[in-house]
This record gives structure tokens, sequence and C-alpha cells, in this order.
């Protein structure tokens, strides 16, 4: 991410795969987002006092966005991309 945003914490974890998970989420979403955590928690897999806890960074701007996609993520409601309907013969709708 350029350094002209000015980024806020969106969410800390207390892992890498379900941040990993998120980032890839809110940037299917056209919500540049970004991942910051402990080294040696990552390293070794360790969870404990701190280490190995993820932070998702987004910028300011798209915090409410961001938030959103959050939301939509536990509520089981979210939606990446436009969908493509298919027909019965499987050939798409154009």
């Amino acid at each position: 991410m350029s350094s002209q945003f000015n980024e806020v914490r969106l969410i800390r974890l207390p892992g890498g795969i379900a941040a990993e998970s998120i980032v890839a989420a809110l940037r299917g979403s056209g919500i540049p987002s970004r991942m910051q955590g402990e080294a040696v928690g990552a390293i070794y897999g360790l969870t404990l006092d701190g280490l190995g806890e993820v932070s998702i960074y987004v910028p300011e701007e798209f915090l409410e966005q961001a938030r959103s996609v959050l939301s939509a993520g536990e509520h089981g409601d979210l939606v990446l991309g436009e969908n493509d309907p298919v027909d019965e013969t499987g050939s798409g709708s154009r």
C-alpha cells in the first residue's frame, strides 16, 4: 500500500490464517488492505501474550466499507465479484 494513505487498524486477530482470508475478502471487495504481525509468532506458531497476533490495516476512507465486509462475512452474506448466472445447459446467460 502506498504511504499516501492514512491507515487505521480494522481488526486484530490471534493468528495469520484467518487474517489472510480477511485480507483476501477485503481486496476482493476493492478495499486496499495489509497485514502486520509479530514475526516470532508466525515462525514458531505461537499465539501466547500477543505472539502470533496479526493486525489488518485499511486506508481510513475505506474503514466503514471494510467493517461492512467483515460483518457480511460473519453473517455468511459475503459475496465477492459478480456472479454470472448459468442456465440449465451450463452455457451461461448472455
